[in-house]
């Protein structure tokens, strides 16, 4: 579930490597293995291969219970289905609907909306899965727009997207509220929040969502730090009017993060975070400073870092979850190191 993931680059100088980095491998092969014991009739439903008992398999639902070997295979059975509704959208949408721009803009709430949906509906397609439509309504700059997201859930959290979209539009909106309007239940909450899983009896609960569990490393930060804000802070729809901040901060910032990864070959860590006094942001509430964070991780380039994630917040708590690790600057006055965004 990686459409609309928003990266950047930066160059800058950095410690040597501990040691030459491999590919990171965040697929959904290495997830959990399914809910029930595999029989060696069982063959991956994509690509037809045979599933021994001791391999291990991945779900995205219970309903039919489709086994596959690789996320791979996943994408390539449900591919048809994914452009079915694309074709849909694209047919459905206004022609004075949200600019590509502003589509890009607002990508980022999809992850909120999958978190904590305003609504959820669900509805059953002719393969027989349970489809989820998650819908949230929001009000940047006091104008509407919504969030839709269709996927397929396994054990109450959703696990594979089909198809995720911003709007501005209520008649779109409308069209994509299918099947019946369901309550919704955090996962962990209550529970009865696993209702969805086959079987239900002991040891129901243990994760087998290759999809969901392997989400990238930018997609499952973003999700964390959504979870875990504050109610009062910047609204996320409002982000945008912030990304101003973001090169400042990244080129000048006041304090330097490097958790170093404890893994042979893995990437490390950077955070950078800055302070702006509330004269220094546009419309910002008086004497009321923000912050902003971002996350970072050395790339396979050398040289260089990837940015995961990037936010601004006025909650001194939420600033001091990212300070951890080494500190490599401190203080606004310190010279941050020569860096280049591109």
């Amino acid at each position: 579930m990686s459409k609309g993931t928003k990266k950047g680059r930066t160059e800058r100088r950095k410690h040597p490597r501990k040691s030459a980095k491999s590919a990171r491998s965040r697929s959904a092969s290495t997830s959990p293995e399914a809910p029930h014991s595999l029989t060696d009739l069982e063959r991956c439903y994509a690509c037809e291969k045979a599933l021994q008992t001791q391999d291990r398999a991945l779900f995205v639902e219970e309903d039919v219970g489709r086994v596959f070997c690789s996320e791979d295979c996943i994408t390539t059975f449900f591919q048809p289905e994914i452009e079915r509704l694309e074709k849909e959208y694209f047919r459905l949408r206004p022609k004075d609907d949200l600019s590509p721009d502003e589509r890009e803009q607002f990508a980022h709430l999809r992850w909120v909306t999958l978190q904590e949906p305003d609504e959820v509906w669900e509805s059953r397609s002719l393969t027989g899965d349970r489809r989820y439509t998650l819908i949230s309504e929001f009000k940047p700059a006091e104008k509407a727009v919504w969030c839709v997201c269709t996927c397929l859930f396994l054990r109450g959290e959703p696990s594979f997207l089909y198809l995720a979209f911003p709007t501005k539009s209520a008649s779109l909106v409308n069209h994509f509220r299918k099947g019946e309007r369901m309550e919704w239940v955090k996962p962990g909450e209550e529970s009865g929040a696993s209702s969805q899983a086959a079987g239900g009896g002991e040891g129901a609960t243990a994760a087998t969502d290759g999809l969901a569990r392997d989400w990238t490393e930018s997609e499952t930060l973003r999700a964390e730090i959504h979870s875990t804000r504050h109610p009062d802070d910047i609204p996320t729809e409002e982000f945008p009017l912030y990304e101003h901040l973001l090169e400042k901060a990244l080129e000048e910032p006041d304090e330097l993060w490097v958790l170093e990864s404890k893994d042979e070959g893995e990437p490390d860590t950077y955070h950078f975070i800055r302070r702006f006094d509330a004269s220094e942001v546009e419309d910002a509430p008086e004497d009321e400073p923000i912050w902003y964070v971002i996350v970072a991780q050395e790339a396979e380039e050398e040289e260089q870092l990837e940015v995961l994630e990037h936010f601004p917040t006025r909650k001194l708590d939420m600033v001091e979850r990212f300070r951890r690790g080494r500190q490599e600057i401190e203080g606004a006055d310190e010279t941050a190191p020569s860096k280049m965004v591109h």
